[in-house]
């Protein structure tokens, strides 16, 4: 479980990467820009989703209380990564919409 853990983090890195090179991320004019960065998504959520599923499972054998703490522990995660991604967005500008108008990027 520990090595499709970090399996999925550094999958995770890839697609953070990514976006924080739009609107012009790495093998944009390529079709195998757009299959890298589909199946990047695709093995992110089905890794870190197995994963949190066994450690449900997991928990599920230690009882009640095991659980609950697993679910404030996950609320926690999401609070966490709201409150880093927010400053990165809204404060800092790491991330920028493309233009619409504009599909043009540097090769």
């Amino acid at each position: 479980m520990g090595g499709l853990t970090v399996a999925g983090s550094g999958i995770g890195c890839y697609i953070m990467a990514m976006a924080a090179l739009s609107p012009c991320p790495l093998l944009i004019h390529y079709t195998t820009g757009t299959f890298l960065i589909v199946t990047a998504w695709v093995l992110f959520v089905l890794t870190l989703s197995y994963v949190k599923v066994m450690i449900g499972i997991i928990l599920r054998d230690e009882g009640h209380s095991a659980l609950v703490w697993c679910g404030a522990v996950v609320q926690l995660g999401s609070m966490i990564g709201a409150l880093t991604m927010f400053p990165l967005i809204s404060v800092y500008n790491l991330f920028q919409s493309g233009d619409p108008c504009n599909t043009h990027c540097p090769k």
